[in-house]
């Protein structure tokens, strides 16, 4: 059975910032923890140890100058209401919003079709909910042809699990771990 990983992980746009930050004169590992620890997650300072000392993320390149600047111009980047970082916690923040307008659908007077926007509603809030789970848990979670390349849309745009195999995926695992 694979390891569960937790929700306390960087992403790689974050390493790439906290390499850009550990080049800046005045940056100490204490300081740059405080950019990536939120209400929603907390981080080790050893992970931003294991960055300087490159024991982990070698391969990842350090955030330009300008990356780095709008980074910190744009700080904290957390919802206030949520404790959700509106940056790393998109899919959550997209899936509580797309419930929410699901409900106001549903409860909002004059519409006739309420019911199936509602459940439109609510199938795009489920599926922002698992990607956001299956992210969180390192699974890729995009369609792959059977030669092994990722599905694109007509715009080059990766294409992404549906509800419903998103659900079958999800189903799955939790067997495999029950058993």
């Amino acid at each position: 059975m694979a390891k569960r990983k937790r929700g306390n992980t960087l992403e790689r746009w974050e390493v790439a910032l906290i390499k850009a930050m550990l080049t800046k004169a005045g940056s100490n590992d204490q300081d740059i923890l405080a950019y990536f620890t939120r209400p929603t997650r907390s981080v080790n300072h050893r992970v931003i140890g294991e960055i300087r000392t490159e024991k982990k993320h070698k391969p990842v390149k350090a955030a330009t100058d300008s990356e780095l600047d709008e980074f910190l111009a744009t700080w904290p980047d957390v919802d206030p209401q949520t404790g959700l970082s509106l940056r790393g916690d998109e899919l959550l923040m997209k899936a509580r919003e797309a419930m929410i307008a699901a409900v106001h659908i549903f409860n909002g007077a004059g519409l006739t079709f309420r019911a199936e926007l509602f459940i439109v509603t609510s199938v795009i809030a489920w599926t922002y909910l698992l990607h956001a789970w299956f992210r969180r848990e390192g699974i890729d979670y995009r369609y792959v042809k059977t030669d092994g390349t990722i599905q694109k849309t007509k715009h080059g745009e990766d294409c992404y699990w549906s509800l419903g195999n998103a659900c079958a995926t999800h189903v799955a695992q939790f067997q495999r771990v029950r058993s």
